[in-house]
């Protein structure tokens, strides 16, 4: 077998890359702060290209956006942070009454089950799958309970974020064209294309996405809050978050917001369950294909899968991430069948 001196090359670029994500890797627990501030200059660099090409100049562009930014973070922050808060200690005094509830319940459902009419043998099936799926639960509730404790945790990092953020948006074509600059001049128009491939996907995914669930999220407080249930800015937050990830984050960030609707009234948790289905058909049909655009170019069933292995290998982290890589990993494996071909 013949290598020519493009695969060669090609060859190299992937050791190369391979030995940085290594790297990286090894490093990753000091990287936070400018993964972080990466992400946010990737969230706003479209409403500062936006104002640059109508005159401003990019430093002013930036500066007008983080006004606008910090101004509805500082505003919204000082109404919702208070109630937030009261919320959240009146769930820590209201625990142990709504576990003690809980277990109320959950013995009469078993008591219910047991004396059913069921077989023994399948009887027998659903206490496994019931086990299993408690299981699942209680390391997904307690990975985003780490996942929050980390992230508070890093709180300088938090701090540093957005100077750094604002250096990357500020240099943000010249660090594109130094990237582009270390490829070979035969290269760069595929980078180019690639680099918009990407961007394209990502836009969806992160900035589409994000955007979504915080619309999600406002609406199942407002609507909970109409509703009359006890922590609806909490639930709302939850909800919006989990909205993130596709297919089973509805179902997931739907159910503290019945159970808690249930320990009050069966007609209660009906009316959430039914305003939880109307929000996400809204998101399903009018506000997801607005906002979105065109989808990510993954079948469902690879968007399944993609959050299965994800979440198998990193838990609520890698359920959030697996469908972008998967997304990303088309792009670029589409693009690698086109420069081999």
């Amino acid at each position: 077998m013949v290598i020519t001196k493009r695969t060669l090359r090609l060859g190299i670029i992937l050791i190369v890359f391979m030995l940085l994500g290594y790297f990286l890797w090894r490093v990753r627990s000091g990287l936070y702060p400018f993964i972080l501030a990466f992400f946010l200059a990737y969230l706003l660099n479209p409403a500062v290209c936006y104002l640059e090409n109508h005159g401003l100049k990019r430093v002013w562009a930036i500066a007008v956006v983080y006004v606008v930014l910090f101004s509805i973070v500082i505003i919204g922050g000082s109404r919702l942070i208070p109630l937030l808060i009261r919320e959240i200690e009146a769930f820590g005094r209201d625990f142990p009454a709504i576990v003690a509830r809980v277990e109320e319940l959950v013995q009469v459902l078993q008591w219910q089950y047991q004396n059913s009419m069921l077989p023994y043998s399948l009887r027998q099936a659903l206490d496994k799958t019931l086990l299993l799926m408690q299981g699942e639960v209680q390391a997904f509730v307690s990975g985003l309970v780490g996942g929050i404790i980390t992230l508070l945790s890093h709180f300088i990092g938090l701090a540093i974020t957005p100077i750094l953020s604002f250096y990357i948006l500020h240099d943000w074509h010249e660090i594109k064209e130094r990237l582009l600059f270390l490829l070979p001049p035969h290269w760069r128009h595929e980078a180019v294309m690639i680099l918009r491939d990407v961007d394209k996907v990502l836009a969806g995914v992160i900035r589409g996405q994000i955007t979504v669930a915080i619309i999600v999220g406002l609406l199942v407080s407002l609507g909970l809050y109409l509703l009359n249930v006890r922590y609806a800015l909490m639930i709302g937050i939850i909800a919006g978050i989990l909205d993130v990830i596709p297919y089973f984050g509805a179902v997931i960030g739907a159910s503290p917001a019945v159970t808690l609707a249930l320990l009050e009234s069966p007609w209660l948790a009906l009316k959430v369950g039914v305003l939880f289905l109307v929000i996400h058909q809204l998101e399903g049909t009018v506000i997801g294909p607005k906002v979105l655009g065109e989808n990510v170019g993954l079948h469902p069933l690879s968007v399944i899968f993609a959050l299965f292995v994800g979440g198998e290998l990193a838990g609520l982290a890698g359920m959030l991430l697996g469908v972008p890589v998967a997304a990303l990993a088309k792009v670029f494996g589409r693009h690698l069948v086109r420069i081999l071909g």
